[in-house]
């Protein structure tokens, strides 16, 4: 797509994590001071959780690309370990040691042997273990006992787990209570508000060399705000498509009916004027084939609730 159409440099909306276009919304800053604090105070494990798509991960390696390039750092992006040997494992791989037809305690004593030379350089090793809900108690167990690992500057590892909200209420049972205790920072980053959610819109814009003034007609950035919930991977999701239908009816600007189109196919209904949740799809070019609506009985005396047909396409309907 030629963004260059919307008078962007480059994609607005990325799927993957993109640091460069941060948004500093407040409960990312918060999380990203606590991370800061932590790794100060040298403490052994934080944890940051919340809902899917919030962007737990892009606080994290917006920390990671803050820290000086000196600290060694090891990203493990999807923690499945049932075991230790798993999770030492993933460990060895991301530095590049040898990590196949090891026991277990090979494992481990390469893991702790690297520790303890990385750390002559002043730093502990920084393990960022994304998706760590899905780490067995036994794999927790073994991250703790990496955090115990001292040398004469202090702790050799610090350890960031990144994960879905049922993580910490996982630490919430007796038999988790070992590895609650290390946790020396909690973050939890829930979704935006509609307001942080416009805000968030504009900001990819304008990281693109966009203006959102000129790139969202009046009500657009509304529209997908009160549907996407809030949630920023949905948010790019849905203003990625409707920036696509756009482009493709040679549209200027994202309109309602573009934001209306893009929202169906992702399966997310928007909030009607009536607060129902029954939108109206108004007639867009880029619709394959329009939905056809089946007729609504209504009970005598119920409030009306059948709309005009529009005068004419390019009309909108209010967010």
């Amino acid at each position: 797509m030629d963004w260059s159409h919307f008078g962007m440099d480059r994609a607005p909306f990325r799927p993957a994590v993109d640091p460069a276009a941060y948004f500093a919304a407040p409960g990312h800053e918060a999380a990203l001071a606590g991370l800061v604090g932590a790794f100060a105070r040298r403490d052994p494990l934080v944890l940051i959780d919340g809902p899917s798509g919030v962007g737990k991960s892009l606080v994290t390696r917006k920390w990671l690309d803050d820290l000086l390039p000196d600290v060694p750092r090891v990203l493990i992006p999807n923690a499945r370990a049932e075991k230790p040997a798993d999770l030492l494992q993933a460990v060895l791989f991301d530095l590049g040691k040898p990590y196949q037809g090891l026991t277990e305690q090979e494992l481990r004593l390469a893991v702790t042997g690297h520790l303890l030379d990385a750390a002559g350089g002043g730093f502990p090793t920084v393990l960022v273990i994304d998706e760590a809900q899905h780490l067995s108690h036994a794999a927790l167990e073994e991250l703790r006992l990496l955090g115990n690992l001292e040398s004469r500057a202090g702790a050799v590892a610090f350890a960031v787990l990144v994960a879905h909200a049922r993580l910490r209420d996982a630490l919430r049972l007796p038999a988790y209570a070992l590895v609650a205790d290390r946790i020396g920072t909690r973050c939890r980053i829930e979704a935006f508000g509609a307001e942080e959610s416009a805000a968030y819109l504009a900001h990819q814009v304008r990281a693109a060399g966009g203006d959102p003034l000129k790139v969202f007609d009046e009500g657009t950035v509304a529209l997908l705000s009160a549907a996407c919930g809030g949630v920023p991977r949905v948010l790019n999701r849905a203003a990625a498509l409707a920036f696509e239908l756009s482009a493709e009816a040679g549209a200027p600007a994202v309109d309602v009916e573009a934001a209306l189109e893009a929202l169906e196919r992702l399966g997310r209904t928007p909030p009607d004027a009536d607060g129902t949740g029954e939108a109206v799809l108004l007639p867009h070019p880029a619709r394959e084939q329009p939905p056809a609506r089946k007729p609504r009985t209504q009970a005598a005396g119920e409030r009306g609730s059948a709309r005009e047909p529009k005068d004419k396409p390019g009309r909108k309907r209010p967010a």
